[in-house]
């Protein structure tokens, strides 16, 4: 096969071909378009779809922010922030100011003291969102087009041909498209994964979950049935999560907040197959069955309905042995899959963007598409999934116990916070003088690829620590109750850890060294206060730029006036 490689004027000839318009595919031609190249995106399907991965994060906001200003595609920022997704994207957008996790047993009502919950930081950009996906990604669709993009949607592709002069695609309908690189942005049947057999078989992956999820009407807010005294944020104002022994459920409400035009709540089940069988029932049976045995979620879904029908898998997660290869890579949700838990998907995506793009710019400018300079990609990619799968295992574990939950999820609240200081203070040098090595240095190979903070010794010492903790329990060499102890042990010896909880941005009902402050803009001030002042040296670097400094102190100092007004 060789496809035609200089042929600018011919209409069926491009630099780049992606297949699948998600949100990936999309952003990531918006991104190739503007600076100037010949974009394909091939979708089987049409918009609007149903899809899910519906919970936005402030890491995953932070990177896109980044991508967004970068490559001047204002689209991109205008899902990083729930004001701007609900004013200029789709007013169907929930509000999400918390992750809210409450623990249950079969058979018994809620202990009131079982629940963890963590708050997103108002400040500086506001609320983290719901996306009601089937309005973001026709939204980002649209907006590749804008840049310049091809879309070629209801077009299934039959044969793929890559080699090292090229690349090109056929359609059923007759069609063939020619290009210089590929792109697959599927899923687990992406079609690259599976012409060249990338699949591994069995998945290497700890975690083991299956799913079943729709869109629902007349799910209670949780508020109605479970408030603990002096809790910061309603549950309904947040991405809530129902934990159990084996598993855990999403409740994503889109109708949350007083400008609401949405009024579906999305629900998904998440079930380790090794404890909770996949059956041929009906997935609302299974769903029917489930509730019957925790009364206190079954409060919440009385009176609920499903809208859409039920959507019921087998096991969630597959990896590939390979996520690039002459002239095509696979995006991460082409190359891999773990589990909804904590939201990471799109974040990791976004992180796989901004380091792709650079990439594949500076090959199609220079026409080389040598192996070499995509191997970060693969590496990239398949830390990124490790790590995810590393937690998640851990707290499928931890589900069967709320001390060793509330012990273990800390290490997950401390690497968040730690790893938005990263990307924030990228952001701001960049910002100053539009030096993207600033940018490029996030891709620098740091030391513990994949992990939450990347270029820290000590978080990822810590993490390692506390996994082996819960491996223990895993391998029934502990018990969960000591396994608990030693991980609060382990934060406690950190000084960099250690503060990070007592600034108002996680409350739990156990009540260890948490503080519960209800306003926002405190908690900021104290944060910003300890890293300049007592935060010890590995934290205390991301806060060493003055630029950034002043940035951060216009932000909050910003919203003293508007709160002083």
């Amino acid at each position: 096969m060789k496809p035609t490689v200089n042929a600018s004027h011919d209409s069926h000839h491009f630099d780049v071909i992606i297949l699948g318009s998600g949100m990936s595919g999309s952003q990531m031609g918006a991104i190739l378009a503007r600076q100037g190249f010949r974009v394909l995106i091939v979708e089987e399907a049409s918009h609007p779809r149903f899809t899910i991965g519906e919970s936005s994060i402030p890491e995953t906001s932070l990177m896109n922010r980044i991508i967004a200003d970068r490559y001047g595609v204002p689209e991109i920022n205008d899902i990083t922030s729930f004001y701007s997704a609900f004013k200029k994207v789709s007013s169907s957008t929930g509000i999400k100011r918390n992750f809210g996790f409450v623990f249950h047993k079969p058979g018994e009502e809620h202990d009131p003291t079982q629940f963890t919950q963590c708050v997103i930081p108002e400040l500086p950009w506001g609320p983290e969102s719901h996306f009601y996906r089937q309005d973001v990604d026709a939204y980002l669709m649209h907006a590749a087009i804008r840049h310049g993009c091809t879309v070629k949607q209801k077009t299934t592709i039959k044969d793929y041909e890559l080699g090292k002069t090229g690349v090109a695609v056929t359609s059923t309908q007759g069609e063939r498209f020619t290009g210089r690189y590929m792109i697959d942005c599927g899923g687990p049947r992406a079609p690259l994964a599976m012409k060249f057999g990338l699949r591994e078989e069995p998945c290497r992956y700890k975690t083991h979950s299956r799913t079943l999820y729709t869109h629902m009407v007349g799910v209670k807010p949780f508020d109605d049935i479970f408030k603990p005294k002096g809790q910061r944020w309603r549950w309904h104002e947040g991405t809530l999560h129902h934990m159990f022994h084996g598993g855990w459920m999403w409740v994503i409400p889109f109708n949350n907040h007083s400008r609401a035009t949405n009024e579906l709540v999305s629900v998904g089940l998440q079930l380790d197959p090794r404890i909770h069988p996949k059956t041929d029932i009906p997935a609302q049976q299974e769903f029917d069955e489930f509730l019957a045995r925790f009364p206190t979620i079954a409060a919440q879904f009385k009176d609920a309905k499903p809208v859409r029908d039920w959507v019921k898998t087998d096991r969630l997660q597959y990896s590939s042995k390979s996520t690039v290869g002459d002239r095509y890579c696979l995006m991460l949700h082409a190359a891999g899959f773990i589990d909804p838990l904590f939201s990471r998907g799109l974040e990791n995506t976004s992180v796989t963007i901004h380091a792709l793009a650079a990439r594949l710019i500076k090959a199609l400018r220079d026409d080389d598409f040598s192996p070499e300079r995509f191997e970060y990609i693969d590496r990239l990619q398949q830390k990124l999934l490790e790590h995810n799968d590393d937690f998640v295992s851990c707290c499928y574990t931890a589900f069967s116990d709320f001390e060793l939950w509330d012990a273990f999820h800390r290490l997950w609240a401390v690497g968040t916070m730690l790893g938005q200081f990263r990307l924030i203070q990228a952001h701001a040098r960049f910002k100053v003088d539009r030096n993207e090595a600033h940018l490029d240095h996030l891709d620098d190979n740091p030391p513990h690829l994949g992990y939450l903070c990347a270029d820290m010794d000590e978080y990822c010492r810590l993490f390692d620590a506390a996994k082996a903790e819960v491996d223990a329990v895993t391998e029934k060499r502990k018990s969960p109750k000591e396994a608990a102890v030693r991980i609060h042990e382990l934060i406690e010896q950190q000084e960099f850890a250690r503060p990070l909880f007592s600034f108002g941005y996680c409350i739990t009902g156990a009540n260890r060294h948490l503080n519960n402050s209800k306003y926002s803009l405190v908690p900021a001030l104290r944060l910003l206060n300890w890293t300049q002042t007592g935060a010890p040296p590995e934290v205390k670097k991301y806060f060493d730029y003055n630029p950034m400094f002043s940035l951060l102190k216009s932000y909050v100092g910003s919203r003293l006036e508007l709160a002083l007004k």
